[in-house]
């Protein structure tokens, strides 16, 4: 009776007083169960204020509707037929993000960008990126600062949606589109609303682009400033910026990019 089966804490926590007067208290489940009932031996003769507890324990065990004759087997909570398959495991632990609901994976698989960028994406959204934050709770000591904007520490979330260098970036494509915007907390949450307002058809196709491109280039300059001490100015990252979304675009055969290219040629 000590391992936890009958709800949210062990039959031994609940009941130590009759636990201490088991003949077996290591006995299974099986060995004091039957399809005639429960078959539990004390020590000793119990006294007048101890049947009351036994009363309890068999209250607690005729509730459990878990018990039969058959075999025992290893189930998965997380299915109804109770079997483990890969593509269960990725839908409970991957196909959600905080909070219990669906995550925008489909978006990043089904992005026309480089596949080394959709896997940076998916480390993007699931808040898996080797940033400060990250290093910081899997034990690292260091002293974290946002290498873009030098005014507080680097977190996920920070360093790809409010950093005011980020921030610049999505304000670019935004005007460009003439898109109001408020930007949500989470990186997960961004793509599972960006698509959405991606208007006609043929716009989805660069517009899906732009979160991974935007990402993408902030990494870089992020790294770049980190490691090799070398520091764009605001034009160079939205310059590099840019061209790498055209570029992309052209790469896929996205063709509707008129606008985007306008802006270039004047820049």
């Amino acid at each position: 009776m000590k391992e936890n089966w009958n709800g949210n804490e062990a039959l031994m926590g609940l009941f130590p007083d009759l636990f201490s007067l088991c003949t077996n208290p290591e006995e299974t489940v099986a060995e004091v169960w039957s399809i005639h009932g429960w078959n539990i031996v004390f020590r000793r003769h119990l006294n007048d204020w101890e049947i009351g507890r036994v009363a309890e324990l068999l209250h607690v065990l005729n509730d459990f509707n878990g018990l039969s004759a058959e075999k025992d087997s290893i189930i998965w909570k997380h299915s109804r037929d109770g079997s483990l398959s890969v593509n269960k495991l990725y839908i409970k632990e991957v196909n959600e993000y905080p909070g219990g609901k669906p995550g925008p994976w489909k978006q990043i698989w089904r992005n026309k960008v480089p596949t080394k960028v959709k896997c940076f994406s998916w480390l993007v959204a699931r808040r898996a990126c080797s940033t400060h934050e990250k290093l910081k709770s899997r034990g690292f000591y260091i002293t974290s600062w946002c290498s873009l904007c030098n005014e507080t520490e680097e977190t996920n979330n920070h360093l790809f949606l409010h950093c005011k260098v980020t921030t610049q970036l999505w304000n670019l494509f935004l005007g460009l589109t003439h898109t109001e915007w408020i930007m949500p907390e989470h990186t997960a949450d961004l793509l599972s609303c960006w698509i959405s307002r991606g208007g006609r058809k043929s716009k989805k196709k660069w517009w899906s682009i732009i979160p991974s491109c935007i990402w993408w280039c902030i990494w870089k300059e992020r790294n770049s400033r980190c490691y090799d001490n070398k520091a764009n100015s605001i034009e160079k990252v939205k310059w590099n910026c840019l061209t790498t979304f055209y570029f992309w675009c052209k790469e896929e055969g996205i063709e509707d990019i008129a606008q985007i290219l306008d802006f270039i040629g004047t820049l």
